[in-house]
C-alpha cells in the first residue's frame, strides 16, 4: 500500500481538525481534539499521541499515529476520525500536530 507524498498513509490538513477547550471543577482544563482524514483503505485506526513537550508554553504538542488495518482491504479513499482529549493549562492556544505541520487554534467550548 502505498503512502500519500508526505509518507503517511492517511492525509489531513488544519481544515480537518478542531481543538475545544473545556473547564471543570478546581480548575481543571482539558483540550478535546478532533479531526478526520482520508486515508487510502478502511480499517486504518487514527491516534492522536503527546509529543516532544512544546519549546512554548501555550502550545500542545501531538502526534497523528496510524494503525494499519491488517490483512487484505479495498484500495478506496475512506474518511476516517481521530479523537483525544488532553489536559492543559490555562496558556495552551493552540494544537500543533508536529509529524504532520498542522496547527489549530483552541476554541472555548
Amino acid at each position: 500500500m502505498s503512502g500519500y507524498e508526505n509518507g503517511f498513509a492517511c492525509e489531513a490538513g488544519a481544515q480537518d481538525f478542531t481543538a475545544t477547550a473545556h473547564r471543570y471543577g478546581k480548575g481543571r482544563r482539558t483540550v478535546t481534539v478532533k479531526g478526520t482524514c482520508q486515508c487510502r483503505t478502511p480499517g486504518f485506526e487514527l491516534k492522536l499521541a503527546p509529543a516532544s513537550p512544546p519549546l512554548v508554553p501555550d502550545e500542545l504538542h501531538l502526534d497523528l499515529v496510524e494503525v494499519a488495518p491488517s490483512g487484505t482491504v479495498a484500495q478506496v479513499i475512506t474518511p476516517t476520525d481521530v479523537e483525544g482529549e488532553f489536559e492543559v493549562g490555562d496558556e495552551v492556544e493552540r494544537v500543533l500536530i508536529v509529524n504532520r505541520n498542522i496547527t489549530v487554534l483552541v476554541k472555548e467550548g
